[in-house]
């Protein structure tokens, strides 16, 4: 069954030293053959990666991308309105544009399943939106 991967999530996975590595490379791993990635995560992490662990790990994101570990989804011209949409209904979480495209992602795939770490943002809109959120 695919799950849908945040910025939080991919980046733990590379880092060693983040306290959400070990959950990371545990779904990570388990879940091999259905990881997809948002369009908009992929500026995110890469920004992250490439400034906290350098060119090394860069090179290792991109070869997952290149090899076929994850895919990615790019958004429809619908979904950027619904994006807008999501920001609004959920004014009160302050929502980032890659939280909501995260989000648009899996109504649109029809994929109930999110890797976050982000709990802050991702608890109540999984109670909202019935998503599943892993770990």
């Amino acid at each position: 069954m695919p799950i849908l991967l945040d910025t939080g999530i991919l980046y733990a996975y590379y880092d060693r030293s983040d306290s959400w590595h070990k959950r990371a490379v545990s779904v990570i791993r388990a879940e091999a053959g259905g990881l997809i990635v948002p369009a908009p995560v992929l500026p995110e992490v890469d920004r992250l990666v490439g400034r906290r662990l350098g060119p090394k790990a860069r090179a290792a994101l991109y070869d997952g991308f290149i090899e076929g570990d994850f895919l990615v989804a790019d958004l429809t011209h619908d979904g950027y309105r619904r994006i807008g949409e999501m920001n609004r209904h959920f004014a009160k979480l302050d929502l980032d544009f890659v939280d909501a495209a995260i989000v648009v992602a899996a109504e649109t795939l029809g994929i109930s399943r999110i890797a976050t770490t982000d709990r802050r943002h991702f608890d109540p809109l999984a109670a909202a939106l019935s998503l599943t959120l892993v770990p």
